[in-house]
């Protein structure tokens, strides 16, 4: 059916590279994947196989590490099997340093929530794969919600579906929504041209997951249903997104990047269980304590945010490691910008962070690149939840769209961050920018 190659992880000299067959019979000790002018054996032992209980879907997937990549460079990606092409992507390695004031800025696109059944002319990759060459990302934050596993709502009416049609429906959100394609665009498009560093949200299992999801009410209400739909869908997130261990780091000097995961190893909101494992918000902390410029912490639900409610918990619903996450950032000595999506409006708000030190607390939402009917988000400007809370106006206005961030040096201990907010253009229609502020932040 398909052969894929989507890359993930990508640093100055190494990269992660996913590659998978769905639904195809090959022979796998004669798959290669070429990079530039090298190329590496995708030896039979390394493939890993997910197969769903009523047959009608398999795939053999497995991660390939390239190794001594050159910074700052392209690399075409091609999958061959028996000397044949099967598919292809793109990476472009980071650089050890941040570009200068003079020079082209280093770019991250943000984006999260992407409801690829409201999507079926792949408007959102038309809109990435049409950027200016001079806008596109060197490496693209998919902070949650790639998939919708539990939408629409009114697939899950019938209590009778079974555990097998559960397992074929998330297996067949992920494999459309993964292959989608057309002469312009497609979010398969989007993914398999740069890097992607993954987080999940609540939709990658279910609305409010792992707690009661007032949507899909037969599906949830108990705990065998839970812990059944939660095995389903830690199993594919794994296959298709990545595998949830420590927060990845990399640094781009003076700028450090934190990308975390605020949902795979949650308890239940409303107490002391935890939104992450205790070691990761302590390696969150002591990236904190260690940063020796600004630092980019990616996550998966606003900080910024006021006390859910069973509906949806947030992360100060869990009281106990929302406020050791406050803790850390009082500590930091450099600015903190955090980067997240989930609410289905995009804002940017700022506090003090250490006031005789000049540091600050950003927080940039990038929510929704596409919606999910019913479910705009009603635009609110940062609670005061970390002393004086400033916001800027609401940019989005409710349309959907991404966010592209561009980082500059201006000297050894300064970063510049330009914000960039492009509406999802439908076919036709021009792919263009708005500016949300005017002038570039100034991190220290």
């Amino acid at each position: 059916m398909s052969f894929l190659v989507v890359p993930n992880e990508v640093f100055a000299n190494d990269a992660i590279i996913w590659v998978a067959a769905i639904n195809e019979n090959f022979d796998p000790t004669t798959a290669v994947l070429e990079y530039g002018p090298d190329q590496v054996a995708l030896n039979a032992g390394n493939w890993s196989n997910f197969n769903t209980a009523d047959g009608n879907f398999s795939i053999r997937y497995q991660r390939v590490q390239l190794h001594n990549l050159t910074q700052q460079t392209s690399y075409w990606l091609t999958l061959r099997v028996g000397g044949q092409w099967k598919a292809d992507a793109s990476i472009k390695t980071i650089p050890w340093r941040l570009p200068g004031p003079a020079d082209p800025p280093f770019i991250v696109m943000l984006g999260s929530c992407y409801f690829g059944r409201e999507d079926p002319d792949g408007t959102v990759g038309r809109t990435y794969m049409n950027m200016p060459a001079g806008a596109r990302p060197d490496v693209k934050f998919l902070c949650g919600d790639q998939v919708y596993l539990d939408n629409p709502w009114q697939d899950f009416k019938n209590p009778l579906h079974s555990r097998n049609w559960l397992e074929h429906r998330s297996f067949k959100t992920y494999l459309d929504t993964w292959t989608q394609w057309t002469p312009e665009g497609g979010f398969g498009q989007l993914l398999k041209n740069g890097a992607n560093f993954f987080s999940s949200d609540d939709h990658e299992f279910w609305n409010n997951a792992p707690d009661v999801g007032l949507n899909v009410p037969f599906f949830t209400l108990t705990q065998k249903g839970r812990d059944q739909w939660w095995a389903i869908a830690a199993a594919l997130y794994q296959t298709f997104q990545t595998v949830p261990a420590s927060p990845v780091r990399f640094n781009i000097d003076p700028l450090s990047f934190c990308i975390c995961e605020t949902r795979f190893n949650r308890g239940h909101g409303g107490g002391d269980d935890n939104f992450m494992s205790p070691a990761n918000v302590q390696a969150i902390g002591q990236w904190m304590a260690a940063l020796t410029g600004p630092g980019i912490l990616v996550l998966g639900q606003p900080f910024f945010a006021e006390s859910g409610s069973i509906k949806d918990y947030g992360l100060p619903d869990f009281h106990r490691q929302y406020e050791e996450l406050k803790g850390y950032l009082r500590q930091a000595q450099h600015s903190i910008v955090v980067l997240t999506g989930d609410v289905h409006f995009g804002r940017i708000a700022v506090t003090g962070l250490r006031p005789e030190l000049g540091t600050k607390l950003y927080e940039v939402i990038s929510s929704p690149m596409q919606l999910v009917p019913g479910a705009k988000g009603k635009y609110a400007p940062a609670p005061q939840v970390f002393g004086n809370v400033s916001s800027e106006l609401d940019f989005s206005q409710g349309q959907n769209h991404f966010l592209t961030l561009e980082f500059r040096a201006p000297s050894p201990q300064r970063v510049s961050m330009f914000p960039r907010y492009w509406p999802i253009a439908k076919a036709g229609m021009p792919v263009q920018s708005q500016n949300i502020i005017n002038i570039p932040i100034e991190l220290f």
